[in-house]
């Protein structure tokens, strides 16, 4: 018998909807997935809820899609000249110092760092580069050229990236050396695809005074900055002609003191610029063609760092790094290390005062069964990100 205002059906029987369960469709749920935030804590995460979900997600096709979808890789830290990795975000995003610890090497200086592969010297001696892939824990072990092998020559800085964003060990390296009267520069690229050195470039200079800072990538070149008599100069180097330009700044900017004042950037409309310090003020400078079409420098923007300044003793900033993804300016104070978002003037401090050195950030996806998981290292998986 049915109560008032129910209809009974003969043979039925009531029943509750059933419970909430996951997508059957592998696409939808691929899709699900691909919306994940880039963070490193993402799809190692995932991978744990089940079989069927970490199948997904260790998918090389799946992750070539995770990138694509998300563009820039997030930024996990960064290399320093000849020390620890520095971890920048938070639990439970952040890699553990000793997740990407150095390769076991007598010795090393870090050269470059760039779409998530490390490129240092190894021991002089043995005139070799290596290039590291700390997610994948793997290396690759790069003689120098040739014509390095006559004494005439010597190694002078280097650079990496991968072209348009491949994974794996698609890369390209350049190397430069300098001659033993420093009044002539070199250029080597090395082409994973080849995997041969090509052609020498050349151009002769002034004195050369000092090693270049870490390169820049502007466009589809490598530029570094360096001191040749008593002035400044940028080395550009077009990976596509493959051919060398210099550039020389403008002659209030050039002296050898502001070395470390100056950094390499892309300007806001993506061509050649660089940064100028003083104290906790900045102007940025592009190059741009004058009324007769010849490139010149021109101001761009000033920038005021008074809020970093409130914040920090001292009155001085070094610059010891640039993040090309993020637009940023890494600067030494004396109350430590912080990064400065140019276009939002937003900053965060990364260490404690240390002695001046490099820092060369590292971005890179952080694929399922690699990864941490409440600051843990989770099980090998996979290589190939």
């Amino acid at each position: 018998m049915s109560t008032r205002g129910e209809m009974s059906t003969p043979g039925c029987r009531r029943t509750s909807p059933p419970p909430a369960s996951l997508p059957d469709d592998d696409d939808m749920l691929r899709e699900v997935l691909l919306r994940l935030p880039p963070r490193p804590s993402s799809l190692p995460r995932a991978s744990l809820v089940c079989k069927r979900w970490r199948s997904l997600v260790a998918d090389p096709q799946f992750q070539c899609r995770f990138r694509d979808h998300h563009g820039k890789p997030p930024l996990l830290g960064f290399f320093l000249d000849s020390r620890p990795f520095v971890p920048i975000l938070d639990p439970p995003d952040r890699i553990p110092e000793a997740r990407f610890s150095m390769p076991p090497l007598e010795s090393y200086r870090i050269i470059d760092c760039r779409d998530g592969l490390v490129l240092f010297l190894a021991h002089r001696m043995m005139r070799r580069l290596v290039l590291w892939n700390p997610v994948a824990r793997e290396q690759r072990r790069l003689i120098f050229p040739p014509e390095l092998d006559n004494a005439q020559m010597f190694f002078f800085n280097g650079a990496v990236r991968r072209p348009a964003r491949r994974q794996g060990w698609h890369f390209q390296v350049a190397l430069i050396a300098r001659d033993t009267l420093c009044t002539r520069v070199s250029v080597w690229l090395y082409s994973s695809e080849t995997g041969a050195w090509g052609n020498i470039n050349s151009l002769q200079l002034q004195s050369i005074q000092s090693m270049p800072q870490p390169s820049t990538l502007i466009g589809n070149s490598f530029c570094w900055l360096f001191t040749v008599g008593h002035g400044c100069v940028i080395l550009e180097f077009d990976l596509d002609r493959q051919s060398l330009a210099v550039t020389e700044l403008p002659p209030h900017t050039d002296m050898e003191a502001d070395f470390h004042k100056l950094w390499i950037m892309p300007s806001q409309g993506g061509g050649l610029g660089f940064i100028h310090l003083s104290q906790f003020h900045a102007q940025l400078w592009k190059r741009e063609p004058d009324s007769d079409g010849f490139p010149v420098w021109v101001p761009d923007r000033a920038v005021e760092f008074g809020e970093l300044r409130s914040t920090c003793k001292g009155d001085f900033l070094t610059l010891v790094g640039f993040d090309e993804e993020s637009n940023a300016i890494l600067v030494l104070t004396a109350s430590g290390v912080f990064m400065v978002y140019l276009q939002s003037m937003e900053f965060k401090k990364l260490s404690d005062p240390k002695s001046f050195c490099h820092h060369y950030p590292f971005a890179c996806f952080y694929p399922a069964g690699t990864g941490i998981v409440d600051g843990h290292d989770g099980n090998e998986v996979l290589n190939n990100m």
